[in-house]
């Protein structure tokens, strides 16, 4: 069961990189530009293509990351190890929101 609350949280850590976070170096901003995401002049976020629409939707990009993790621990169990960090990652985000209000 840890092991599968590990996961989620690492999901949840990699979809928000993806969708929202700009990441050291702007490195997510310049991904999603690379993969098609662009703004109007209204800054309204849209994607250019259809996998650009999956990037700036958090529900389709969680369940790419989800279906990476579940394939990844498929194959190799041991990589949950890889997703700690994520979810930890993501047990303080959450933690300091809570906290914050």
């Amino acid at each position: 069961m840890l092991k599968v609350v590990v996961l989620a949280l690492a999901t949840w850590r990699m979809t928000s990189l993806l969708v929202w976070e700009d990441g050291p170096f702007e490195i997510f901003m310049r991904l999603r530009y690379l993969l098609g995401v662009r703004y109007d002049e209204q800054s309204q976020i849209y994607g250019s293509n259809w996998f650009a629409k999956g990037v700036v939707c958090p529900a389709c990009a969680s369940v790419w990351f989800g279906t990476l993790w579940a394939v990844a621990y498929w194959l190799w169990p041991a990589v949950w190890w890889i997703a700690l960090p994520l979810a930890l990652s993501a047990g303080a985000i959450a933690l300091e929101r809570w906290n914050n209000g």
